[in-house]
């Protein structure tokens, strides 16, 4: 069919050579000579000389505040008893660990990030019951939840782990193929980058110490789509449930309508798209939630925040979860169909009111925009059709022009110490990186746009983009070499 194809275009551009009309001669419309586009190197800038005195350091808000008050009750050790035989382990890390007592021994769901929170949660666990440890699971591969397993298969060493066939493979790409980079951009996310030059937190952040492969236990039980056992007269029923990560699974106590949904669930928008990570399968994300509705709940356990206890209010809860996360992403369909550009789609799709109010959907761990771009990143090219981006030059080139017709780099950067002054900070950091792509060693550009990043990451309002507005500070500062 390709063959064909390529013969039909040969066919077509031969007849319009040869029949143009008026007769225009063949050499009027091909050329014999190579005719290339040029390229050139365009010289740095020289650095920036300009006086510059940063700005006072920028103060919580108030919405700031209470957030904090939020993530200081996320952080505070709980273990949550939600029936005789169910507990909930959370706010010893970033991820929560869940424990089903029955009679023949234990089922631990999630380990959390931390080798230290895994043993004190096991240390409270056996507080409550001595028995031996017959199930780990992994709700997915992610790192909070799997990164403290080795405690619990040290403490019953005969332990099965059980996990989807694609959390093996997705565990694989994030700690050993892409390990680096993954360690790299989680650092990045919690705000741990370049830590010497950081303003010192209210608060320890939630996220604890990255283990290495040594401290990984890899599934011994695996399946595609459901998985079911029995211990002690309690029936367990695992589905493979696409979400948060295309390996997801949930755990369904049938007797007990006790339904585990990992990170299916949390109480904030969910993150659709973390900025520096593969874009999530937003689309399963609610057909997942869809499913855990018709089951008809009565305890619904996440692995994040508090457990919700009651068939209606999980019903409406899970109703309008799925709501929003439909929503948004037919809504960024529909943009890429109109062919809109994602910056476009960005401005466009926005909650609707009687969603975006809920408490459970504040745009606290996950944001709207961000999940608007991440559904362009997995479903459409990184061609916008404008012809320039098919062989971009690199960005140094164009800043080079930029800063030149600009009359140099304080030109810019004075302009920039003007925005900062009247608050105007992700424009003073746009014009920033200008400069700093013309000459990387401008650290007076770099100074600047540190400012200007600190005051974005206290009024943000969002604790995902606060750590990423805190080690982009940091890194900024260590381009310049700013210690706090």
């Amino acid at each position: 069919m390709r063959t064909r194809s390529i013969i039909v275009f040969v066919f077509v551009v031969i007849a319009f050579i040869s029949g143009f009309v008026g007769g225009v001669y063949i050499s009027q419309i091909i050329s014999f000579k190579t005719v290339r586009p040029v390229i050139r190197e365009s010289g740095s800038p020289e650095e920036s000389t300009l006086t510059y005195t940063p700005p006072a350091p920028p103060k919580l808000q108030w919405e700031t505040i209470k957030q904090v008050r939020g993530l200081k009750e996320m952080t505070t050790p709980t273990i949550d008893k939600i029936t005789n035989d169910i507990y909930l382990a959370r706010g010893f890390a970033l991820g929560s660990v869940q424990m089903i007592i029955t009679e023949q021994g234990l089922v631990i769901i999630d380990s959390t990030e931390s080798i230290d929170a895994a043993e004190k949660i096991l240390k409270e666990f056996r507080k409550i019951t001595d028995k031996p440890i017959r199930y780990l699971i992994y709700t997915h591969g992610h790192l909070d939840h799997v990164q403290g397993a080795s405690v619990f298969v040290k403490d019953s060493p005969n332990l099965k782990v059980i996990a989807t066939k694609d959390c093996v493979e997705f565990m694989k790409k994030d700690f050993v193929e892409m390990k680096e980079f993954h360690s790299r951009s989680r650092l990045n996310q919690a705000g741990l980058s370049a830590l010497e030059f950081s303003r010192k937190l209210p608060r320890e952040s939630p996220v604890h110490t990255v283990c290495t492969n040594d401290d990984l236990i890899w599934p011994t039980v695996t399946f595609d789509k459901k998985y079911t056992f029995t211990l002690g007269g309690k029936r367990f029923e695992l589905y493979h449930t696409a979400g948060e990560t295309p390996d997801h699974l949930m755990v369904w106590l049938p007797k007990e309508r006790a339904l585990f949904c990992g990170d299916l669930y949390y109480m904030s928008f969910p993150n659709l798209s973390t900025p520096m990570l593969e874009p999530r399968p937003v689309r399963q994300w609610y057909e997942s939630l869809d499913h855990m509705i018709s089951l008809k709940p009565v305890y619904l356990i996440p692995g994040h925040t508090a457990a919700i206890t009651g068939e209606d209010k999980v019903c409406s809860v899970l109703t309008n979860y799925s709501a929003a996360i439909r929503y948004v992403y037919e809504k960024t369909i529909q943009c890429i169909n109109e062919g809109k550009s994602v910056d476009e789609a960005v401005q466009t799709v926005k909650l609707p009111n009687n969603l975006s109010k809920l408490p459970y959907l504040q745009e606290f761990y996950g944001r709207v925009d961000w999940s608007v771009r991440g559904i362009y990143q997995g479903i459409v090219g990184w061609y916008d059709g404008k012809g320039t981006g098919l062989t971009p030059l690199s960005p140094a080139m164009s800043a080079r022009e930029i800063v030149a017709l600009s009359g140099g780099a304080d030109k810019i950067l004075a302009r920039a110490i003007e925005l900062q002054k009247s608050g105007e900070h992700h424009l003073v950091c746009e014009l920033c990186d200008i400069v700093i792509a013309a000459n990387p060693n401008d650290k007076l550009a770099h100074s600047i746009k540190a400012s200007s990043l600190e005051y974005l990451g206290y009024t943000c309002g969002n604790l995902n983009m606060f750590g990423f507005y805190r080690s982009a500070t940091a890194l900024e500062k260590k381009a310049s070499w700013i210690k706090p």
